[in-house]
């Protein structure tokens, strides 16, 4: 039997069965309520991109307007959560580009944070400048080591919230690991003064 273009049925594939399609993610139809919902995983992820709880709010205030805006958009995408986090992801950088952008012109507070705030930011400075590196060699992987070690997601939340199957979340975090071992290890100590 052929179509009305002269190929045969068997030359296209099948429709996939209801057990091997993704159910859509159910959202509720209340931008504020879905917020609400995800609003302290949005936050978990933004601090531990930002290292800073205020920035991180401030990030996420400018990523919940997008989405906002965008809710019917959000809504009709077929995996919602992914694109949500999309938005997020993208104001966190925004937010790095308008740091760096206004760094020459800022005036320093009145208050300053204390020593041991310091040294904590001493510690991870290796551990983030590997995971900018492996951002820029390995984006997908970088995301999931990240989803999962910093903000303790299990795989197949990563999954969903990526856009992937769980297997893929689990082995991009895996080799996202590997390579951040090998981008810590090579990366030389900054001295005081460098930057």
């Amino acid at each position: 039997m052929s179509d009305t273009f002269g190929r045969g049925y068997e030359l296209v594939d099948p429709e996939p069965g209801p057990e091997t399609q993704p159910g859509p993610v159910k959202l509720p139809l209340d931008f504020e309520v879905f917020f609400r919902q995800n609003k302290d995983a949005f936050f978990r992820i933004a601090v531990g991109r930002l290292h800073d709880s205020r920035d991180a709010d401030e990030a996420l205030s400018d990523a919940a307007l997008v989405m906002y805006k965008k809710w019917e958009r959000i809504l009709a995408h077929p995996n919602p959560i992914a694109m949500a986090h999309r938005i997020l992801d993208n104001k966190i950088t925004d937010f790095y580009r308008r740091t760096a952008r206004y760094a020459g012109r800022e005036q320093s507070l009145t208050d300053r944070p204390d020593s041991s705030y310091l040294m904590e930011m001493r510690s991870v400075d290796k551990v983030d400048r590997a995971l900018e590196e492996l951002r820029r060699l390995a984006p997908q992987q970088a995301q999931c080591w990240e989803m999962h070690k910093v903000d303790g997601l299990a795989y197949a939340v990563i999954g969903k919230h990526l856009g992937i199957s769980e297997g893929a979340a689990k082995t991009n975090a895996s080799k996202g690991h590997k390579k951040m071992k090998g981008l810590i290890r090579d990366l030389p100590d900054m001295e005081k003064g460098d930057s």
